[in-house]
């Protein structure tokens, strides 16, 4: 899909901020009412944008801990596949999961309300999941940034 000047201005409100009103959006992105809503409903249409969500501090809701687990399998193989990622679809402490290259197979995000609670995890993970070998850890101490917004040009 080809997106115009006037998408990618949609696409960079939107992003920042996914409750502008419509008159305000299409003020902003120089276009009529009618032509910002056509356009917002063909990006959602074509996938463009995904989904609009609130982003939730999760220390504000009780899930202090942040971590990233890089995760190693024991054997590639694609039958042996369907229960980890099951798992990873299925648990709700898992933010965000990558296929990566480099030492690990998969990187993982989760976020828990303390240690314990990621060992708890970390146990059905492996109880779960044969096939994983081992994993690592990495406590997030600080987080620097935090966004999901795309950098359109």
């Amino acid at each position: 899909m080809s997106l115009t000047k006037a998408d990618r201005e949609i696409l960079k409100l939107m992003q920042h901020d996914a409750t502008i009103t419509l008159n305000e959006l299409a003020d902003r992105a120089g276009l009529s009412p009618s032509s910002a809503q056509r356009r917002l409903q063909k990006l959602r249409e074509d996938k463009v944008i995904l989904r609009d969500v609130s982003i939730v501090d999760p220390k504000k809701v009780g899930m202090a801990v942040s971590m990233l687990v890089e995760v190693e399998l024991e054997r590639d193989r694609p039958e042996l596949m369907p229960p980890l990622l099951r798992w990873v679809a299925e648990t709700p402490e898992v933010q965000e999961a990558w296929g990566t290259s480099g030492r690990g197979d998969f990187t993982l995000v989760i976020v828990v309300q303390s240690v314990e609670h990621f060992d708890a995890l970390a146990d059905r993970m492996m109880e779960m999941n044969p096939n994983i070998r081992k994993f690592t850890t990495s406590v997030v101490l600080k987080t620097l940034k935090r966004t999901l917004a795309v950098h359109i040009e």
